[in-house]
């Protein structure tokens, strides 16, 4: 009997009332420091790092809300050491303030490889190979032999030994034969390509990169041909090792 009086009493009820209260003001202040903590339905968008220095980046105002951490570096000759060449998240993103950026950057020192033995290798195949071992394809130079496969490699003007330990990077011109009379190869089409692609078509086609222009002179990496000379044209042919000049935009 005295519990149900009690149950019925108005300290019952005002208690019950103040319990009910503190647990939702309780419930309540969790929800609210959590959504501080973990910036709830906040969320900042990520700039383009690329290629500016891990110091150039820390510098800027919009940075000092991510931590950065270098998870590779590439060693490119053409590109400023210490410089970002690719992150993650990427830019444009929308994350989080605090969140981890990981960064790719330009090696200080570069990168040895050696030289493959291109002997007997057609312009194609040599090039390939070259690529895969971290150097690049210079000009070519095309002289009377009977096949057409590469018979020596040269670098900066001299011939260079198979297996000889290169930077990888570095350019190295190629000689190859001519073949069995005056060969010719059609012209590519190369208005529309990137830089990269371009350049690897005229290798593949036993023809030779002449002037190059870029219409940007600040950015040479983001470019696509917009002109060529010799033009591209139906059944339009050239002597093998003749060069193509290209105009980027």
């Amino acid at each position: 009997m005295k519990i149900f009086r009690f149950i019925k009493s108005i300290h019952f009820w005002k208690h019950l009332l103040l319990i009910f209260g503190a647990s939702l003001l309780m419930i309540w202040a969790t929800l609210f420091f959590l959504r501080l903590y973990t910036f709830h339905g906040q969320s900042i968008e990520v700039p383009d790092f690329s290629g500016k220095t891990l110091n150039e980046v820390q510098e800027m105002r919009e940075s000092r809300v991510y931590s950065f951490q270098i998870v590779d570096s590439v060693y490119d000759n053409t590109k400023i050491p210490g410089s970002i060449v690719s992150q993650l998240p990427l830019p444009g993103s929308h994350v989080k303030k605090g969140r981890t950026v990981y960064i790719t950057i330009i090696a200080f020192q570069p990168e040895k490889t050696k030289l493959p033995n291109l002997v007997d290798l057609t312009a194609r195949q040599a090039t390939a190979i070259l690529e895969t071992h971290g150097l690049k394809v210079g000009k070519i130079d095309y002289v009377p032999d009977v096949g057409r496969t590469v018979i020596r490699a040269t670098y900066q003007g001299k011939t260079i030994n198979w297996g000889t330990e290169l930077n990888k990077g570095e350019k190295i011109d190629l000689v190859i034969g001519r073949g069995s009379g005056n060969e010719k190869v059609f012209v590519p089409k190369l208005v529309g390509k990137t830089r990269n692609k371009a350049r690897q078509i005229i290798n593949e086609a036993g023809l030779n990169i002449g002037a190059e222009v870029f219409m940007n002179a600040d950015d040479t990496v983001n470019v696509r041909v917009v002109r060529q000379n010799p033009a591209y044209g139906n059944d339009r042919e050239v002597n093998l090792g003749v060069s193509i000049d290209l105009w980027y935009e």
